[in-house]
């Protein structure tokens, strides 16, 4: 059988050493996780039909599990079936498409039984590769048990969602400046608006992964031993923080949409001001020019020499006045 280049397989054997397993030698993976004391730990990137077959023969799948695996964009959960536990978990990875702090949602399904992990995903993962190397240098931490295995790799994905939300807190405040500082309110208001729903997919995958670590820390799932128990109500602590983190840059994204709509207000408000300042001043010589202009032979002012000179004098200081009033009380 050919090495599969998306596959990787670390076995961590009862006298403490690491072995790599490749090509033909996944056939032994059934024989090394039953070895009492023995940890394997397979990651499939985006697995093939013959990857599932492997699953099959080795860990004995079960046939639901084995549907899941067909199936993507599910729900974070725990399904337990008989010696065989499955979670769904979500890890957060930059978009590089997009801005720097922007991210995408990756999903993940691990198997977990008696002396074996098996983790499934179909993107290039961060996470997994710092695990494999913390593996391979401390296997006496990170993979003393499958339930120690479990914590380190549910802690890992979690840990990677500080950073992107650190990002995401930077993106908001610097959008608040802008709108603040009267940029375009409008791209601001896109950006917000985008930031808002990525928080939302946040919160939706977040709050069933604290229900999941809830259910570890609970000790749903034999995996998790006495010695287990502080490590996995860290994970859960961490994941309260994340979500708390998720909540306020919602709310805050919230308040800097009310601030964007309080400064469009008070822009309009300000042209509103000028146009009726402006509206004021030419309506008062507009009614000086229109009362002389009505053409009636028995208005007395039509016989003054200066009556002419006189109208514009008049119409001149009534707009200087109004000019002065306006600026006066910042109309202008």
């Amino acid at each position: 059988m050919a090495s599969r280049a998306h596959i990787t397989c670390l076995a961590r054997l009862t006298d403490g050493s690491i072995e790599t397993l490749a090509g033909d030698d996944l056939e032994r993976i059934d024989a090394l996780r039953k070895v009492a004391g023995q940890v394997v730990w397979l990651d499939v990137e985006s697995p093939t039909d013959q990857d599932l077959s492997l699953l099959q023969r080795e860990f004995a799948l079960h046939e639901l599990a084995l549907e899941d695996l067909h199936k993507r964009g599910q729900r974070p959960k725990i399904d337990t079936y008989p010696n065989q536990h499955v979670i769904v978990t979500y890890e957060v990875t930059p978009d590089g498409e997009r801005a720097a702090s922007s991210f995408e949602l990756a999903e993940f399904q691990v198997l977990a039984g008696d002396g074996y992990l098996v983790s499934v995903h179909w993107h290039e993962s961060p996470g997994v590769r710092e695990l494999e190397q913390r593996f391979r240098h401390r296997p006496d931490v990170v993979a003393s048990t499958v339930g120690a295995l479990l914590y380190q790799f549910l802690d890992t994905i979690v840990d990677g969602y500080f950073p992107i939300l650190d990002g995401v807190g930077d993106r908001v405040d610097a959008l608040e400046d802008r709108i603040i500082e009267g940029g375009s309110s409008t791209q601001a208001l896109k950006e917000l608006l985008v930031i808002k729903r990525e928080l939302l997919e946040l919160r939706r995958v977040l709050a069933p992964q604290r229900d999941v670590a809830n259910a570890l820390l609970r000790r749903d799932l034999p995996l998790v031993d006495d010695s287990g128990l502080p490590y996995y109500q860290d994970l859960y602590d961490h994941l309260i923080r994340v979500l708390d983190a998720v909540d306020l840059y919602r709310d805050l994204v919230v308040t800097t949409l009310d601030a964007n709509l309080a400064v469009t207000s008070n822009a309009l408000n300000a042209v509103m001001k000028r146009l009726t300042a402006f509206t004021v001043i030419l309506m008062v010589p507009t009614l000086i020019a229109g009362i002389y202009g009505m053409n009636f032979h028995a208005m007395p002012e039509l016989s003054l020499s200066y009556g002419y000179p006189l109208a514009l004098v008049l119409m001149g200081g009534s707009i200087a006045f109004l000019v002065w009033f306006f600026r006066s009380r910042n109309w202008f």
